[in-house]
């Protein structure tokens, strides 16, 4: 038996990924990579992420015009063109 988690990449665009790993001990989990962050979540917390995207699609720039969007107490700031490829890997995970 390997050690090594089973991956699946789910979408990718030039600059962002998400994927799955089926962990060796049957815990399933979640990545999101955006730039060179990696954000991980399990099962629950990644179906909270796909539930919200309807209001990320809606979301506003701030007066700098940039987008932000909070993870479990991480917050990942985006300028337009990152937030409309953020966008666009949101929609192949929908």
């Amino acid at each position: 038996m390997s050690n090594e988690p089973n991956t699946e990449t789910l979408a990718e665009t030039e600059n962002f990924m998400a994927w799955r790993a089926d962990e060796p001990d049957g815990e399933v989990t979640y990545y999101l990579q955006l730039g060179r962050a990696t954000i991980n979540f399990f099962m629950e917390e990644w179906d909270e992420l796909r539930a919200s995207i309807p209001e990320l699609k809606k979301a506003k720039s701030d007066e700098d015009g940039m987008y932000a969007v909070s993870f479990d107490n991480v917050d990942v700031w985006m300028d337009g063109d990152d937030w409309a490829e953020f966008l666009s890997l949101l929609r192949e995970i929908e």
